[in-house]
């Protein structure tokens, strides 16, 4: 279960699992929510808890230009109807692999009003 308060945002993610040092799989998915600690996932194919995964989240400004964050986390949770969902705990901070976010009040996020971009933008500068 989650301690802090997560936002809704739908953008695309890649999860990526490591099935050993040079072995790579990415599964595509769809970011339902997140918070500091954690978001919740939904995906192609299942990945079971315990799994350690890359989170890619690729965030969408008002320009059309992709801005891609990195989370490192752990799956607590698989739920597999009716898509499969999963639940991930972050593990530390996320990282901008592209463009720099400078503002995230900027971001164009379906279903996020200005108050509630405010609120990402707090959430992830503490």
């Amino acid at each position: 279960m989650h301690n802090s308060k997560r936002f809704e945002i739908r953008c695309p993610v890649t999860v990526q699992v490591s099935n050993g040092q040079k072995h790579k799989v990415n599964v595509q998915g769809v970011l339902y929510d997140i918070g500091v600690d954690g978001a919740r996932v939904a995906l192609e194919q299942p990945v079971p808890p315990g799994t350690k995964i890359s989170l890619f989240a690729h965030f969408r400004d008002p320009e059309e230009q992709v801005t891609t964050i990195r989370f490192e986390g752990v799956v607590q949770r698989l739920q597999e109807e009716p898509r499969f969902q999963i639940a991930v705990d972050f593990q530390g901070t996320g990282r901008y692999l592209q463009k720099q976010i400078v503002d995230l009040h900027t971001l164009k996020v379906a279903g996020t009003d200005e108050a509630g971009r405010k609120r990402i933008s707090a959430a992830f500068t503490k």
